[in-house]
């Protein structure tokens, strides 16, 4: 009913316009900005809307890219689509004047049940073009901590002592926008009052001048190796991760391919750390540490350092994050995959994705249906055109019993399955696909699920 009156409304208007050559249709006289953040850990993906209109479809810890518009009011909307339903479910919304020059950003924290959105204002920076300093602040969106202080410095500077904080800030407030001259800083995040108590310090990160940015403070979660997390966005859509070197990265290594037998796994040249041990086909290892900077993996045959099967060298991997290594391949042309896949679990839903490292099949379909039943004729995929190689997009289910069906692309040609998986909402479950060489034309599936 409300689409119909608006369009009836705009109609009239239309029709007024071309009669008079005038419109009654309010003017805007300037623009404001607009951002979203989701702060619910553990949420699925919450669509960020302007009316009806999707700005951004935003995960935990996502901040969106900034938007310009007139200069009225709207309201704002967070909704969530949960599986097996077609319309998207609204959790939260707030009504919001956008004012000329201002920037508005909705901060979505709570839980989904109980949602609380908070607006932090201030104005948009206009650049003259010759100043030397950038505009930062920070906001404190990780849960988890009560009041910090927030230490913000250049490298080339002396370190700060206590006292010397740009902001002391409770969960759910922002500091105020403040100028910094440009170089390579370092953002540190402590107890409130208690410099000796650090929860976060950040690699020195380069920022220029004539730039504007918002920090904020998150709870880590399954896809970060450190405890807390800082994101920023700036004016001009760049979005930064400043991560602690104290907590390096980690990478999974999972076997995948048929025609390579036991490995033993090191990450020297000279065999002497071996770091797994008899690896077979579809099975996976626990998280391994690594370094940020690069790494080489070298794998031999199971129980001895006689040869090289082959290597995979990494030449960097992202500070404070999980990755893994999908081994792929045929018999003397193995390589590695190296990839940082979604392990946070969100509680409305089961995550589902699945690896094709089945050199025998170059595309895929997947279907999921419920268990006993079969892949009907007119059904679509749930997964489509997964690319020998890589991993497919993430999908999400509901709790329950279900068969996997790999086929050819667009056929209902089963390659592989069916393949049973049970699943309760919040699960993240990741498949392998993989050659069957006893049957070759067939894929066997494999949960190489985190434990």
């Amino acid at each position: 009913m409300k689409r119909i009156s608006v369009f009836l409304v705009l109609s009239a208007a239309l029709a007024l316009t071309a009669c008079t050559g005038e419109s009654n249709l309010p003017q805007p006289t300037g623009k404001g900005g607009l951002r979203g953040i989701n702060a619910i850990p553990g949420s699925p993906v919450v669509s960020f809307r302007i009316e009806e209109r999707t700005l951004d479809n935003l995960t935990y810890k996502s901040i969106s890219t900034p938007a310009l518009y007139d200069n009225f009011e709207y309201n704002f909307n967070f909704d969530i689509t949960l599986p097996g339903e077609d319309d998207p479910q609204r959790i939260a919304t707030v009504a919001t004047k956008i004012e000329d020059g201002q920037e508005y950003v909705f901060v979505l924290s709570g839980d989904l049940s109980n949602p609380v959105v908070t607006v932090w204002d201030s104005a948009l920076r206009d650049w003259a073009g010759t100043e030397t300093v950038f505009e930062a602040r920070f906001g404190h969106l990780a849960e988890s901590l009560g009041d910090i202080d927030v230490y913000f410095y250049d490298e080339s500077g002396p370190a700060p002592v206590q006292g010397e904080q740009v902001a002391t800030l409770s969960y759910g407030e922002v500091m105020d926008v403040t100028d910094f001259e440009d170089g390579n800083y370092i953002a540190l995040i402590t107890a409130a009052g208690d410099i000796s108590t650090v929860y976060h310090q950040s690699e020195p990160t380069a920022v220029a001048a004539r730039s504007s940015h918002l920090l904020s403070l998150f709870d880590g979660d399954a896809n970060d190796t450190s405890p807390w997390v800082i994101r920023s966005m700036s004016a001009a859509g760049v979005s930064q991760r400043w991560p602690d070197p104290g907590y390096p990265p980690t990478i999974r290594i999972i076997q995948g391919a048929a025609t390579l037998p036991a490995v033993d796994i090191y990450n020297d040249e000279t065999l002497t750390n071996q770091v797994a041990a008899n690896l077979s086909l579809g099975q996976v290892t626990t998280d391994l540490a690594a370094a940020s900077d690069g790494v080489t993996w070298y794998f031999t045959p199971a129980g001895s350092t006689a040869t090289v099967l082959f290597s995979q060298a990494i030449s960097s991997l992202p500070l404070n994050s999980p990755t893994e290594l999908y081994v792929i391949g045929t018999t003397d042309n193995w390589a590695g995959v190296n990839l940082a896949q979604d392990r946070a679990s969100a509680e409305t839903v089961v995550k589902l994705s699945l690896f094709h490292s089945a050199i025998n099949a170059a595309t895929m379909d997947m279907y999921v249906v419920d268990r006993g039943a079969t892949v009907a004729e007119d059904a679509f995929p749930k997964l489509s055109r997964i690319g020998y190689g890589l991993p497919s997009a993430t999908t999400v289910l509901a709790a329950g019993s279900y068969d996997i069906y790999l086929t050819e692309l667009f056929t209902k040609t089963i390659l592989g399955g069916p393949y049973e998986l049970d699943v309760e909402t919040g699960d993240v479950v990741f498949l392998l696909a993989y050659d069957d060489e006893l049957n070759p034309g067939s894929v066997i599936i494999e949960n190489v699920s985190l434990p």
